[in-house]
């Protein structure tokens, strides 16, 4: 089976990115401004994957703004919700991380979760404007490509904390660390 869409409109001075997830039915993906003069560089645009054949809803109609200047923002799908992990940018040096935020899409609009306490943010060392995240259940893991330590947020108690320590170092100073989330199951259908 080959999925097609008969969507060819192209979003000028917008590129996609490889951020995207499917939830509620609904396709959402990062696109990635390509320069000039816009306040975010960032953006969600939603494609409604049940309403395939319907050509007209121009894209850029769907366009959700960011809540805030980012580095870099990563999707997933938590139990339904949309959740986004994004790296703060400084206002004055969008590109230079300052924290790291929570949000949960509420309609087009972003809820807050949580901003990462400063004491853990200190503790990755240094921390590229980019990072690794992923989760599961209620459980938010976000990791910096520089190190092995991995912080967890619990979405359920408010809670950050760090993972049992990693039994690898780093070996060289170009050394990257990286990983994904998965819950292994076993689907039967009749």
């Amino acid at each position: 089976m080959v999925w097609v869409t008969s969507k060819t409109e192209v979003l000028s001075g917008w590129r996609g990115g490889d951020e995207s997830v499917i939830c509620g039915g609904i396709l959402y993906f990062l696109i990635y401004s390509t320069g000039g003069t816009r306040d975010s560089r960032h953006g969600l645009i939603t494609y409604n994957l049940s309403n395939r054949s319907s050509s007209h809803n121009l894209l850029i109609r769907s366009f959700i703004p960011v809540p805030c200047s980012l580095t870099c923002g990563r999707l997933m799908n938590l139990r339904d919700r949309l959740v986004m992990v994004g790296g703060i940018g400084k206002p004055d040096r969008p590109d230079i991380i300052k924290g790291i935020g929570i949000w949960v899409l509420k309609g087009k609009e972003w809820e807050e979760i949580s901003k990462m306490p400063h004491k853990f943010l200190q503790g990755f060392g240094e921390l590229d404007d980019v990072f690794a995240s992923s989760g599961t259940e209620e459980l938010i893991y976000i990791q910096s490509y520089g190190a092995p330590l991995l912080l967890v947020f619990d979405m359920n108690q408010k809670q950050w904390k760090w993972s049992q320590k990693c039994p690898v170092t780093k070996r060289f100073p170009l050394q990257l660390f990286t990983g994904f989330c998965f819950e292994p199951r076993l689907e039967i259908a009749p």
